[in-house]
């Protein structure tokens, strides 16, 4: 069972299955498991989110330390969505806190930057213990499919017996976590 964790056009279905995907995490929830992407200014914007009490896979980007910190200790949180404009949030102190949740952080290839994804292969070996690449994809040409991850991952330092472990069974591992939903 191979997961894309995020899709933000379930119509991209057959593209999906014919690169190799069985299932995927759908923005639009039209098919497949929903999943929400939030921005978070504080904390605050994210409790107001809760409220609402959403059904499906929560990922939040942080915009601040208050947000960040929120994020990782929530359990309603599934994961937190790392980029280059909220990187300089990712400190030890708080790279520490999300080794001791075992909050997953997730980079999303739509706005590819060399420099998040090597912090983020860096940080595996020592603090995330559940790194996800997604593709986000709204149309075909965006689907990352699951070899070109792993080519990309090792391109940027990971050992290739990791990089395949990150993109076949880690998204795995995120979806049995929450079965829930």
């Amino acid at each position: 069972m191979l997961l894309e964790p995020c899709v933000l056009n379930s119509n991209l279905y057959y593209f999906l299955k014919k690169v190799g995907y069985d299932y995927f995490l759908s923005e639009d929830n039209l098919m497949g498991p929903r999943r929400f992407s939030i921005l978070a200014k504080n904390s605050k914007s994210i409790t107001n989110f809760l409220k609402s009490n959403p059904k499906g896979f929560i990922f939040v980007k942080p915009m601040s330390i208050d947000a960040l910190k929120y994020s990782i200790i929530n359990d309603k949180i599934t994961g937190i969505i790392l980029a280059q404009d909220n990187i300089h949030l990712f400190k030890k102190t708080m790279l520490n806190l999300i080794r001791q949740y075992d909050k997953p952080v997730e980079v999303q290839l739509r706005n590819f930057n060399s420099y998040v994804i090597r912090k983020l292969v860096t940080w595996s070996y020592k603090w995330i213990s559940t790194p996800i690449l997604s593709s986000c994809a709204r149309t075909f040409n965006e689907i990352w499919p699951p070899l070109s991850k792993i080519d990309l991952l090792v391109v940027h330092g990971a050992d290739e017996e990791e990089a395949i472990g990150w993109i076949y069974f880690l998204p795995q591992k995120l979806f049995s976590r929450n079965e829930h939903i």
